[in-house]
């Protein structure tokens, strides 16, 4: 008698096990879901930086006895202040979305551009770095910590913009913003030069001068925020 002979193979090994492959999405839908992740990420930095100002203006007016002035924003964030946790959770939310602009801005702009956004980035981190590590007068080395961690954040978020005006100048929808970016630079590199000569020479207003140099570059990064998100999409999906 002639030996049955089993059913051809049909499938790859996986379906005949019962395990279904994984789908991989069209590359179509994964480019449009990378530039939707991108216009979030330019949303949460067209957005946020406006809030925390508001908020920790409105916190610095509640709190007793602080001057804006001669007081910095850390002091509101300090063990014992009346906000401090919220204060903390603003600032979180602001370093953060530094960085999600700093990343919109890598994917937008390849080639060479993760380097250009790194000082943006660092930026981001070194705020949520001082919330994380607040001001602490009664630990010496805490309160060193803190003023390093905010001397790396000045001296990034005063970089940022001229390192960035390049890559911004080559693509023709944020072509506009280059040279803004580099009067931004400019400026506070100009602050930061006013910031050490009245530290040298005493007197600093640090509220104040903190408020300004903050605000200007914090102003830089929502306009470029609008600005990703007025900008056409980049990738095969918009060159159709």
């Amino acid at each position: 008698m002639a030996r049955r002979q089993p059913p051809p193979f049909s499938g790859s090994l996986l379906d005949n096990a019962g395990v279904r492959e994984t789908e991989q999405p069209p590359p179509d839908e994964a480019l449009a879901a990378g530039q939707t992740a991108e216009r979030l990420a330019a949303g949460v930095g067209a957005v946020v930086p406006v809030l925390a100002t508001l908020v920790l203006a409105v916190i610095g007016w509640q709190t007793p006895g602080y001057d804006p002035i001669r007081r910095t924003v850390s002091r509101l964030a300090e063990p014992g202040a009346p906000f401090a946790l919220e204060v903390k959770l603003v600032l979180v939310s602001l370093g953060l979305s530094l960085v999600a602009v700093a990343w919109a801005l890598d994917r937008r702009l390849t080639r060479g551009a993760a380097a250009r956004t790194l000082p943006l980035a660092i930026a981001g981190l070194g705020i949520v770095g001082v919330a994380l590590i607040s001001r602490d007068a009664a630990h010496a080395a805490v309160l060193a910590l803190h003023r390093l961690i905010a001397v790396a954040l000045f001296c990034a978020l005063a970089t940022a913009p001229l390192v960035m005006a390049g890559r911004l100048r080559a693509d023709p929808s944020l072509r506009g913003y280059a040279m803004p970016s580099v009067a931004t630079a400019g400026l506070s590199i100009a602050l930061i030069a006013v910031g050490v000569l009245g530290v040298v020479l005493g007197g600093l207003p640090s509220g104040a001068w903190e408020r300004a140099f903050l605000g200007l570059n914090l102003a830089w990064v929502t306009l470029l925020a609008i600005r990703l998100l007025r900008a056409g999409p980049t990738g095969p999906i918009a060159r159709r």
